[in-house]
């Protein structure tokens, strides 16, 4: 039971540094795709910055993470059957 725990651990989280690539990447070339005319968010603004600034890092461990940790839970349950 542990094993699958934190294989879906890593799995989330290398699905989440990999959507923050794919955000930081889009906001790099398109900053002024995110914002809105008529509304400002202190909290949207710094989290496009947070991408935006460290969007290399995330997909270089991130993507990697996913299909790694992906291929391996397969494999597990595969085995398992």
């Amino acid at each position: 039971m542990k094993g699958k725990n934190s294989s879906a651990v890593f799995i989330f989280l290398g699905a989440l540094l990999t959507f923050c690539f794919g955000i930081g990447l889009t906001w790099s070339r398109n900053p002024s795709l995110f914002h809105q005319a008529k509304s400002y968010s202190l909290v949207r603004d710094q989290f496009l910055a947070f991408c935006g600034y460290w969007w290399l890092p995330l997909g270089i461990i991130g993507i990697p993470m996913f299909l790694i940790s992906l291929i391996l839970s397969l494999i597990r349950e595969h085995k398992n059957r």
